[in-house]
């Protein structure tokens, strides 16, 4: 699984005799990151990027609509991310934490690296 960026969301399917639609997608947002299927033989015929969009759902867009998102050590900054929990799992956590002698932070972010594919830093 790859990611990509979105640079273009204009509407892209245009039919014979009507005017260019110069409106943009409602299901992709430029600069916002997307994960990308894996491209089958189909997808490459046709020039397209199976993308997992606002929906959630996967759909054929035009390649050139995404640029790769790819590991930039110059942005190393952290960023706060909020979930929320329920009052159970948040109590099983703490005690995965405590069971592991490490905050719920450092408990997190060891799942993410052991789960996400990304780039060694």
């Amino acid at each position: 699984m790859s990611y990509v960026k979105c640079v273009n969301n204009k509407a892209y399917i245009q039919f014979q005799d009507q005017p260019i639609d110069d409106a943009e997608t409602t299901d992709l947002t430029i600069g916002k990151v997307y994960k990308a299927a894996p491209q089958t033989e189909d997808d490459r015929r046709l020039g397209g990027l199976r993308v997992f969009d606002d929906s959630g759902e996967d759909y054929l867009f035009p390649a050139d609509y995404f640029e790769p998102y790819t590991y930039n050590r110059d942005d190393e900054s952290l960023e706060p991310a909020t979930i929320y929990l329920s009052k159970y799992v948040k109590n099983i956590l703490h005690a995965e934490a405590r069971a592991a002698q490490k905050s719920v932070s450092a408990l997190v972010r060891e799942w993410i690296d052991e789960r996400l594919d990304l780039p060694a830093h």
